[in-house]
């Protein structure tokens, strides 16, 4: 009898989007379930060559259920930019796949490296003006057999970690999702050059990651800043005055009805470089949060190579986010973080080929218990 209450309830009520469930893959789309027994997180995955968008979005993710709970719909960067402190300017795509390290144990699927690590042109890359070509990156004790195209899929005990690499010109960009078992999981991006062109002039590369939250379904997904719910499409900044974490904003979505969210908590090389570092005006905001709507991936529909400034006014744009009777909508989560390579700016300073990384991380709250149906311990 009391199945049969919970089922009629759980029909009923606007979190029934709750039930424990598992991710469908259609088309080019992977499964990934991790672990592999019992698992907690399980996403299907493309590549880049296959992502979404104009241009590509470079390594995505969709239809991501944690403990058996839809989470996410897609989670991806559609947005991306080389700015350089001359005229110069390039709005990347991020469709061509590139070749990157890995063991035949995880190339394109689940498995353990056991001698060495997924590795990427920016991984490779420690020297100032010194670049490694393509893949094996002038690595000692690699070779062009230890190379692959496509997603490396590691198990690293506590977490798993998803590598890819795609090509834009002379830069080598690097990918990565890891999940974590205790409900967390981290974007990374890492900017590596093939070749040294431009290394001779500071720049910035700029990543925005779009992050469709479908917490518990599409429907009652609100947007907090500060822990105050937003009912408009807004921009923003991580903190009240740009530059490093002093005065830090914080945002989060959750569903309304169930209570379960995700955190969003910047890494700490994400305040490294700010928006509009350059001066020149393409880049002044951190964090957009927008209303879904399909087919809307970028500021630009085509992300044309000479579309130097990132338009946040084209995503957010007043549009209502509170939905119906103020309990949330399909929401949008857009978030930026950059890198500069310096060059010529005194002695000791070029840095402009040395890896760097940048990525949020997303930690958990709410009640995620696999197979609860309802919050809370109802029966």
């Amino acid at each position: 009898m009391k199945l049969r209450i919970a089922t009629l309830l759980l029909a009923l009520s606007p979190w029934g989007a709750a039930l424990a469930a598992s991710p469908t893959c259609v088309g080019n789309e992977t499964k990934l379930s991790w672990p592999a027994s019992d698992p907690i997180w399980e996403l299907c995955w493309l590549r880049p060559s296959e992502s979404s968008g104009p241009d590509g979005s470079g390594l995505e993710i969709r239809n991501v259920h944690y403990n058996g709970y839809p989470v996410l719909k897609a989670a991806h960067s559609p947005i991306l930019f080389a700015e350089y402190a001359s005229s110069t300017c390039y709005r990347d795509w991020k469709d061509s796949n590139s070749s990157l390290i890995g063991e035949p144990a995880v190339r394109n699927l689940l498995g353990t490296s056991s001698v060495f690590a997924a590795t990427t042109s920016c991984d490779r890359s420690a020297s100032p003006t010194t670049s490694y070509g393509g893949c094996p990156f002038q690595l000692p004790g690699r070779t062009s057999g230890d190379c692959f195209t496509g997603v490396a899929i590691e198990e690293g005990g506590d977490h798993v970690t998803m590598t890819t690499q795609y090509v834009a010109g002379w830069y080598l960009y690097s990918a990565r999702f890891t999940f974590f078992a205790d409900g967390s999981f981290s974007p990374e991006m890492g900017f590596g050059n093939s070749n040294g062109t431009f290394n001779n002039t500071t720049h910035w590369h700029h990543n925005y990651w779009r992050l469709d939250f479908d917490i518990d379904g599409a429907a009652n997904n609100q947007i907090l800043i500060n822990n105050d719910v937003q009912n408009s499409e807004f921009t923003s900044l991580r903190n009240e005055r740009d530059g490093g974490p002093f005065g830090e904003r914080t945002f989060a979505v959750r569903n309304r009805f169930t209570g379960r969210g995700f955190r969003l908590f910047p890494g700490s090389s994400d305040y490294d470089t700010p928006t509009n570092q350059s001066g020149r005006g393409f880049h002044n905001v951190d964090v957009l949060g927008t209303l879904y709507h399909a087919g809307e991936y970028s500021d630009q529909p085509d992300n044309s190579l000479g579309d130097c400034a990132f338009i946040e006014g084209n995503l957010a744009n007043g549009e209502s986010i509170a939905g119906s009777g103020g309990n949330g909508d399909d929401v949008v989560l857009y978030y930026r973080a950059g890198v500069r390579d310096r060059t010529n700016e005194g002695p000791g300073t070029q840095d402009s080929m040395i890896c760097k990384k940048v990525g949020p991380v997303f930690v958990p709250f709410g009640d995620f218990t696999p197979g609860q149906l309802f919050k809370g311990d109802f029966e």
